[in-house]
């Protein structure tokens, strides 16, 4: 027990530190790792779950967005994906997130672009409980980005749509460049990556990077 406890106070500690240090230095910002997911329109969601809304599994960083109780499974011309979890809220148009070994795995070749940007998405079914919906522009892979609010963009000297470059450290870490700068009044600092890029890093959620402009 005492082992533990002191494990817990460790770890408590070298959170506050962290949050400390973010304080102190505004280039230093929070990795959210993001795994293969879908975004629902109303539409969408109707046929595949028969639901109104979808309900509140977890809360994420970003304010008032959360993680889904509801799953669905992506059908590419190769294979499918089961388990893939919805985000919420509700959006105008559907689309589905996936990393680079996603798409080798389903058979599909999504374009790297940013969230919503989807005129060049490719084409992929979403199966649910209740239904299924074809999209004809709804595979991608999500561009890196961070996002900030607008005190947080002008403390760092940036703007939305700027590309910055992020610095991580640990056994494997390394300079990405061509994160995109997005900026939203209630958003907070976050750098968003997927799993392939994350693992190649070896980050993990709640690792840090530090912004470096170009």
């Amino acid at each position: 027990m005492a082992l533990d406890t002191a494990v817990l106070v460790d770890e408590i500690t070298r959170k506050i530190w962290d949050r400390l240090e973010c304080l102190m230095d505004p280039t230093r910002i929070v990795v959210g790792v993001s795994n293969r997911h879908v975004h629902l329109n109303e539409a969408d969601l109707k046929t595949l779950f028969g639901l109104d809304a979808l309900t509140i599994f977890r809360q994420v960083r970003q304010p008032n967005e959360f993680a889904a109780e509801q799953f669905v499974t992506v059908h590419g011309p190769k294979a499918s994906l089961e388990k893939v979890r919805a985000m919420g809220p509700c959006r105008a148009k559907s689309q589905v997130e996936l990393s680079r070994t996603d798409c080798y795995a389903l058979g599909v070749k999504a374009p790297v672009i940013q969230s919503g940007h989807l005129d060049s998405a490719t084409p992929i079914d979403i199966e649910g409980p209740l239904g299924s919906v074809h999209l004809e522009h709804g595979a991608m892979v999500a561009a890196r980005h961070v996002h900030l609010g607008p005190a947080d963009a002008a403390a760092l000297g940036v703007k939305d749509q700027d590309l910055v470059k992020f610095a991580f450290g640990g056994q494997r870490g390394g300079v990405l460049d061509n994160f995109i700068v997005r900026v939203k009044a209630d958003w907070v600092p976050e750098i968003h990556l997927d799993t392939d890029e994350a693992n190649a890093l070896g980050l993990k959620q709640g690792d840090f990077g530090k912004l470096i402009k170009k």
